[in-house]
């Protein structure tokens, strides 16, 4: 036994703190060229800065497309924000990238652990591509491909959503499809850029999602213009020259920059996902909370896993654990997003009566009450001959 001592056992709960905070981290799977000793076509890279990217081959000489689109996510997020990248061959399509039975976007999301909550692709145009639904034909295909891998890591707790670039417009508008006619509600389509070329601002699309929480519209104004001077189609055209077409082309659910009158610059037009209007997740803001809200309550209710679970005399769960389990989830959630402003309220609910002797079951019901959006403003104005209180 020793000799006779005061031992302290030091509780290291006690305190109910809160559970790292999620961040929403981009990848992006672009074309590129491997350079040697510094990065190779296929492989992983983490980097933090623009240098970061020349040091590891993304430079204007060797790798111009990357350096593009990677320069515009730093011009946006600034120095310090993390982003994973991946260079794949000219050859390669975004259904390719996408496609969960390759190595490509998988292995980047594999890479990075499931940090990656944003998901960019885009291919550098070559100008022969196959036409359809008003869009190099490999964008729908794309889709689908990348819906598919989100749902897949989705159920291996990596959750993640995707923008792809919405390369070659034609300038039709009655030729794009109508994605509200689809279910792919982790995946977006970007139809613009700011530079006049085939392909989309991927790069300034992630670049703005990853300075923003996830409750955040990709389209609020008082966040400023994110491009002061020009925006263009996929097809080179200035935005300006469908502005008949806005809403026509937003009613299909794709995203593009737009101007507002009497206000400098273009902004994002919104943020919608390519599925119908019904489903939850018809936006990415929307996406993003819940993505957000399950990991922090896996993250609470992974360490009950195999627990010993006291019960009452009558069989049911005992209320002093129903209150432990729904107080650690409830506090994570409200302190890492209520309370930052991404949640109106969270509530956490567990069945006591629930059977958990004979199932081994403990059934859990979170519900979450998201914020609201002021997105269409309907003003009444009018002459008076008094002004009433």
């Amino acid at each position: 036994m020793g000799l006779p001592n005061i031992s302290f056992i030091i509780a290291t709960s006690g305190l109910g703190l809160l559970t790292a905070d999620i961040q929403k981290v981009p990848g992006l799977v672009i074309t590129g060229n491997t350079v040697a000793d510094k990065i190779t076509i296929g492989e992983s890279k983490q980097i933090f800065s623009l240098q970061d990217a020349e040091n590891n081959g993304i430079t204007v000489a060797d790798n111009p497309f990357a350096y593009k689109h990677v320069k515009a996510f730093y011009d946006y997020a600034g120095t310090n924000a993390e982003l994973w990248i991946m260079l794949a061959s000219d050859a390669t399509t975004m259904s390719a990238m996408a496609d969960k039975t390759g190595n490509i976007a998988k292995k980047l999301i594999n890479d990075a652990g499931g940090r990656i909550r944003v998901l960019g692709l885009i291919k550098e145009s070559e100008g022969t591509e196959t036409t359809a639904n008003g869009l190099d034909a490999d964008v729908d295909l794309a889709a689908v491909k990348l819906q598919a891998l989100a749902d897949e890591f989705t159920g291996k707790y990596f959750p993640f959503r995707g923008i792809i670039s919405g390369n070659n417009f034609t300038g039709t508008v009655a030729d794009l499809k109508d994605y509200t006619t689809t279910t792919h509600n982790r995946v977006s389509i970007l139809l613009a850029n700011t530079d006049g070329e085939k392909e989309a601002s991927i790069g300034l699309a992630l670049g703005r999602l990853a300075s923003i929480p996830v409750q955040r519209k990709l389209h609020k104004v008082r966040d400023g213009a994110v491009e002061n001077f020009n925006a263009y189609f996929t097809n080179g055209e200035k935005v300006e020259s469908l502005t008949s077409s806005w809403d026509t082309i937003a009613d299909k659910n794709y995203i593009f920059l737009r101007n507002f009158v009497g206000k400098a610059g273009f902004y994002f037009t919104s943020d919608p996902t390519l599925t119908g209007d019904s489903d939850d997740f018809n936006t990415l803001s929307n996406g993003f909370v819940m993505d957000k809200a399950i990991i922090i309550a896996y993250n609470v209710l992974v360490e009950n896993l195999g627990d010993e679970i006291p019960v009452t005399d009558s069989g049911t769960i005992h209320p002093a654990i129903i209150k432990s389990w729904q107080t650690a989830v409830e506090s994570n959630i409200n302190g890492n997003m209520t309370n930052l402003g991404e949640l109106s309220n969270c509530r956490c609910y567990i069945d006591e009566t629930h059977d958990v002797l004979n199932t081994g079951t403990m059934e859990v019901e979170i519900q979450l009450l998201p914020v609201g959006y002021a997105e269409f403003i309907t003003v009444k104005i009018g002459f008076t001959t008094s002004i009433q209180s």
